[in-house]
């Protein structure tokens, strides 16, 4: 049975564009973290044609603004390792991007889900001035261990070392994940069976080499053959994605493969085009290097200038990673050190990817700050800066818990969607008072459906935190539908605290505070025609994913929800729903209060528009905080958007839509 993700339905993003509403660092932050977007490949070019180590960074082209970017090499550190310049978009060109030489020209090709063909960018310039026309399409047969499967990433490699360069192209296959070939938002889909034992099956990827007896301008393709590592055909688990260079000083074209997971694997030529078995990424403590994150993109480059072959290493958080090579082999492969995160000068704010923005605003301070939650199940800190009217943020910290760095995981078991979201977090976070203590405490939900308290006892600034504590409602521990950022609300000012989240049938569900860690007194909020309240169809995971804040946002002293959602949301569920059957793209929508506070019911959602036009931010989640950075009383939206960046929305330029159905 061939199935597929809800993500090759999705519409791909082109606009509007927030760009330069992208909220900035501080001048004063001068180095920070390389980053792409949402599920980052690299490559190191020499773009500049001098030599130079540059940066290509490219992203999973259906979410939004999945393009490429280009950094240059502007200086060497005293390690060897490259400065990086300031941030370039490369027009024309999207997918996951690797490069290719021919001679002294380099050239690109790119790989896409959505597309069932490579494209080839010949480049027409100059040495030192790149220029790509329209692409070379490659249509591809091979004999498939699979018949569903995608292309994940392209290369263009010798493999079999005579001296031509063949097409290596990795793919993807979920057909035998889904148990029962039930997609996570199918009626009928189950994840777990009652000892939580995975219903399903294994991601796949696997690994084609197709014979050019052309050119590398003009190539010609025989069809495709699976690479074989031992006596079957290569496999990691799903999504593999190949780097090649001499790793184990033979003369020949080893392969490092990426995967779904946080790990990766590396296997030995016998110089044919065939590969050893392959084996885990070992350190220099015989273990195998896990890495931080999933989905990772490996790049074969000497990084440091010491003459060993390293390893950059691109992932689902955008982030890149370097893995340097300590030039010791052991029985036969290459140690390497897990050296951390890529920094870059000129950086951007890469909060991870979906953030998940909370404000704050810390007794003495004249300004609301950031906690902010994200996909690998972080809380950052971001601490505020700038003007009113051009708000900036200094670098993020790490909010640590019992101090320990917060880091949520699903592990195998806890996330709807299965094992292969093991390294997921999705953490949501609110900030307040819970305790009554004037420190602002962090409640949180995420991948797993818990809830949870971070108490805040000292007031420290950044925010240092208790150890976790797990809400209850009525005795028994909270879990709901996942991945919901939920609101905190005193209705009747009187000091009695709610907590709105969705249940685990998804109905918006106000539960009132009984002790800082239980909950009573349920009920569930209603439209204005006394249906209760919920946001999708959707089963399983297709459930939660959206964000709320509680404020009065229309000024009459009343309590309103903004909420951000995902691309499939509905609201309400049903054939005129919004997002899913106005713009089909993540959105923000006000759902007013025309009740009172004693007695609230909401109106129909109204979406929001910024500048004219409404919001739309492609397909995982907008996730808006409300904000009164300027200081007037008329607070703004600043929005977690998929792609890693932080947006501020200024109230002047939002408005509301007329009813779009």
């Amino acid at each position: 049975m061939s199935v597929k993700r809800w993500e090759d339905d999705a519409i791909v993003w082109d606009g509007p564009h927030y760009a330069d509403e992208a909220i900035a660092y501080d001048d004063s932050v001068e180095v920070g973290f390389l980053s792409g977007r949402i599920i980052t490949c690299v490559d190191v070019v020499d773009w500049c044609g001098s030599g130079s180590k540059d940066v290509l960074l490219s992203s999973w082209d259906p979410c939004y603004d999945g393009q490429v970017y280009l950094r240059r090499q502007i200086d060497t550190k005293s390690d060897g390792t490259p400065v990086l310049g300031p941030e370039e978009l490369v027009e024309g060109i999207r997918g996951y991007v690797t490069s290719f030489s021919d001679g002294d020209t380099f050239h690109l090709v790119s790989a896409s889900r959505l597309r069932k063909t490579i494209n080839v960018y010949i480049n027409t310039g100059d040495a030192g001035h790149p220029k790509f026309g329209e692409p070379i399409i490659l249509e591809l047969d091979a004999d498939w261990v699979r018949g569903n499967e995608f292309y994940h990433c392209a290369r263009f490699a010798d493999i079999d070392g005579d001296g031509q360069l063949e097409l290596v192209v990795g793919t993807d296959c979920w057909d035998d994940y889904w148990p029962n070939g039930l997609e996570w938002s199918d009626p009928g889909y189950k994840a777990y069976d009652a000892a939580d034992r995975w219903l399903g099956g294994p991601l796949r990827g696997f690994l084609y080499g197709f014979k050019n007896t052309g050119t590398p301008t003009n190539p010609v393709l025989s069809k495709g053959k699976p690479v074989f590592s031992g006596e079957t055909p290569m496999q990691v688990y799903g999504q593999l994605a190949p780097a090649f260079g001499d790793f184990t000083k033979s003369g020949n074209c080893d392969v490092v493969c990426g995967e779904f997971w946080n790990i990766l694997h590396i296997g030995k030529s016998d110089g044919s085009g065939r590969y050893q078995e392959l084996e885990l990424i070992q350190g220099a403590d015989a273990h195998p290097i896990e890495l931080d994150h999933c989905i990772h993109f490996p790049c074969a480059v000497d990084w440091n200038n010491d003459g060993n072959l390293d390893l950059l290493v691109g992932s689902e958080d955008g982030y890149v990673s370097f893995l340097k090579n300590t030039g010791v082999l052991r029985n036969g492969q290459p140690v390497f050190e897990k050296m951390g995160r890529v920094e870059t000068t000129k950086p951007i704010i890469h909060a991870s990817v979906l953030p998940s923005p909370a404000a704050f605003q810390q007794p003495g301070r004249d300004r609301p700050d950031l906690v902010v939650g994200n996909c690998s199940g972080e809380l950052l800190f971001y601490q505020s800066s700038g003007s009113a009217s051009n708000p900036t943020l200094l670098h993020e910290i790490n909010i640590t818990s019992g101090g320990e760095p917060i880091c949520v995981s699903a592990g195998l078991t806890g996330s709807i969607q299965g094992p292969s979201e093991k390294m997921f977090g999705y953490t949501c976070p609110v900030v307040c008072d819970w305790t009554g203590n004037g420190f602002p405490d962090v409640l949180m939900s995420d991948v797993t459906g818990h809830h949870t308290l971070f108490e805040n006892k000292t007031g420290a600034y950044p925010p240092a935190l208790e150890a976790a504590q797990f809400l209850h409602f009525d005795g028994r521990l909270l879990k709901t539908v996942w991945r919901v950022k939920p609101g905190v609300v005193d209705w009747l000012g009187n000091g009695q605290q709610h907590y709105i989240t969705l249940d685990e049938k998804g109905f918006l569900s106000d539960y009132k505070r009984h002790s800082k860690t239980e909950l009573h007194q349920k009920t569930h909020l209603k439209w204005e025609n006394g249906e209760r309240m919920s946001f999708t169809q959707d089963v399983g995971g297709g459930q939660g994913r959206v964000k709320f804040c509680i404020c009065d946002w229309t000024g009459n002293g009343v309590f309103d929800i903004v909420v951000g959602t995902h691309c499939k949301a509905s609201i309400p569920p049903g054939p005129t729903g919004q997002p899913r059957h106005t713009t089909k793209q993540a959105g923000i929508f006000l759902l007013e209060n025309t009740g009172s506070n004693a007695a609230p019911v909401f109106a129909q959602p109204r979406a929001f528009t910024f500048r004219g036009e409404i919001i739309q931010m492609a397909m995982h989640v907008a996730s808006p905080e409300v904000v009164d950075w300027t200081g007037t009383g008329a607070p703004g939206l600043v929005v977690g958007v998929e792609d890693g960046s932080l947006v501020w929305l200024d109230r002047q330029q939002l408005g509301l839509a007329e009813d779009l159905n």
